[in-house]
């Protein structure tokens, strides 16, 4: 009898399993995901999570650690991939998983010319919270509507860098004026802004960070420290971020901000 996997609700039993609740913190973009009404959710159940966002190429996959010698679910796992019909995907998984998955993905799309474009493994970093702010000069607050204008000016100086247009930063700005944003200030002005894309359950995930040219030759990881220490004082939430493995200087930044490893996912791009 093949695996059978069906849409779920965001509430669904398997999110309270032993084996998914030991990988959340690696997977909180699925934790996050969960709040979130444009979400959906598939599963067999027992042993399979798959997130997907509406509108959306990237494809969350949390499996228990046994899955990859399933070949019936790996097979079910791919095929309700397919389903979405969506070409360019990319795909987050357990690196274990990474390899079987694809090979089966390859197969059942039924694609001689299937390749996957890039593929890499991810680091999941958990700010330890021992690591206190390491500048008196500097204080950290919550974006209100007071900073309107000098957050718009701030993005506005780094468009040319992110390749935004003014619209896009008028965009943006409206999205992160929305989200759980910290602001870095020096004498008032804005130095760095800290984007936290959830804020749940005592998770947090670090969305983006950006700061001023004039203050990047004072160290990333300064900056990162004191933003996250602040957050983590106030909510005493577990603040995650990923970053890719090969990019040494930013995990050394990372890990200099009092971030520690947690564990890994691999992205396949397809």
């Amino acid at each position: 009898m093949s695996a059978e996997i069906i849409k779920i609700s965001a509430n669904d039993d398997i999110f309270n399993t032993s084996q998914y609740l030991n990988d959340r913190l690696i997977f909180n973009y699925i934790e996050g995901a969960r709040q979130n009404s444009s979400s959906e959710f598939y599963s067999d159940g027992k042993r399979v999570i798959i997130y997907r966002k509406k509108d959306c190429k990237s494809i969350w996959i949390w499996t228990d650690n046994d899955v990859q010698n399933d070949v019936e679910i790996v097979i079910a796992i791919a095929r309700t991939v397919m389903g979405f019909g969506i070409t360019g995907l990319e795909f987050f998984t357990k690196p274990n998983f990474a390899q079987t998955f694809s090979d089966m993905y390859a197969l059942v799309s039924n694609d001689l010319d299937y390749q996957i474009k890039s593929e890499f493994s991810l680091g999941a970093y958990r700010f330890s919270g021992n690591k206190l702010p390491d500048n008196d000069t500097v204080s950290v607050v919550r974006y209100n509507s007071e900073f309107d204008n000098a957050l718009l000016n701030f993005y506005m100086e780094l468009k040319d860098e992110f390749n935004w247009s003014e619209d896009k930063v008028n965009t943006m700005v409206e999205i992160y004026a929305l989200l759980n944003t910290y602001l870095l200030l020096k004498n008032s002005e804005i130095m760095s802004v800290c984007v936290i894309k959830d804020d749940y359950d005592k998770f947090s995930s670090i969305r983006s960070v950006a700061t001023k040219y004039s203050e990047r030759n004072k160290g990333y990881a300064t900056i990162l420290t004191n933003i996250s220490s602040t957050i983590h004082s106030k909510n005493g939430n577990s603040i995650t971020l990923y970053t890719n493995d090969g990019n040494i200087s930013a995990v050394t930044a990372f890990k200099k901000a009092g971030f520690e490893l947690v564990g890994k996912v691999h992205l396949i791009k397809s």
